[in-house]
Order: C-alpha cells, then structure tokens, then sequence
C-alpha cells in the first residue's frame, strides 16, 4: 500500500505588468505553452487546454531517458483576471505521483500585480514532494516572468 502523505504551500511573486496580462499567461493557449514545460531533457508529446469552467489540459511529455510525466486538469473556477481554481493529476511513468487543488488569485498592486498560488496536495510515496513542488511552482513562475504575454 502507498503512503499518502498531504502537504500545502503558498508562494507569491509580483510582475511588472497588469492583471490581465499575467492572467493571459494562463488562459491562452499558446501563451501558456511558452512558459509551461518541463525541465531541461523533456520534450512534449501532447497538448490540449480547454480553457473554461469545466474544461481540461493536458501536458505530456517525456524526458531523454524514456521517463514519461502527465499533467491533467480540470478547471473548476476562472473570473478573468483575477482567480483560477482547479484541480490536477500528476503522473510520473504511469503511476499517479498526486493530486492537487491549486488556487491562483491576481491582485493588483502599484503598476504590477501579485500572484498568489496556493496549492494543497497529496503526494503517494514521496515524503518531500512538497517542497519539491513548492521549488517547481518557484521555478514555473520565473518561467512566466521570462514569456508573460504581450
């Protein structure tokens, strides 16, 4: 039997730029996929996003040495530009690594905005995933300071 062990973190950051161009980051499609990739030695496989209440994405992708990771959400709440809710599966090899409700909140301040990502979580076998996605949310949001949308 595998361990479930839960874990929650909140990281923020503010971006030199408005609310609903950080918001674009996550909803277009093609904006999103500039900046939502794996680390370096994956490549893509497959991906989908249906950007609604309801709607799903899928990132699928396999590193060099044959190792394959999915990513599939659903969508449960968005109020453009400022909130997204949803919920996503992480796979890792085809066994279920976690799952995770993640929350983001766009708020202005000053000329920026500040993002806040709380994400809860339950991570099968990995007694440090949670820092271990704490460190990958750090690393995805320096990802969408380097590609924010236009």
């Amino acid at each position: 039997m595998t361990a479930a062990i839960h874990g929650s973190f909140t990281v923020e950051r503010v971006f030199d730029a408005s609310p609903s161009r950080v918001f674009r980051a996550f909803a277009d499609p093609v904006a999103k996929a500039r900046w939502f990739v794996g680390p370096a030695g994956w490549s893509e496989i497959e991906r989908s996003m249906d950007f609604r209440a309801g709607g799903r994405e899928i990132a699928h992708g396999r590193f060099s040495d044959g190792t394959e990771t999915r990513f599939e959400s659903r969508y449960h709440a968005i109020v453009d530009g400022e909130r997204l809710v949803y919920v996503y599966d992480m796979y890792v090899g085809g066994a279920l690594l976690s799952v995770s409700l993640a929350t983001i909140e766009l708020t202005r301040q000053g000329t920026g905005t500040l993002l806040r990502i709380t994400e809860q979580g339950v991570y099968f076998d990995a007694e440090d995933a949670n820092d271990q996605r704490r460190e990958g949310t750090l690393h995805l949001l320096e990802q969408i300071a380097t590609h924010l949308p236009d």
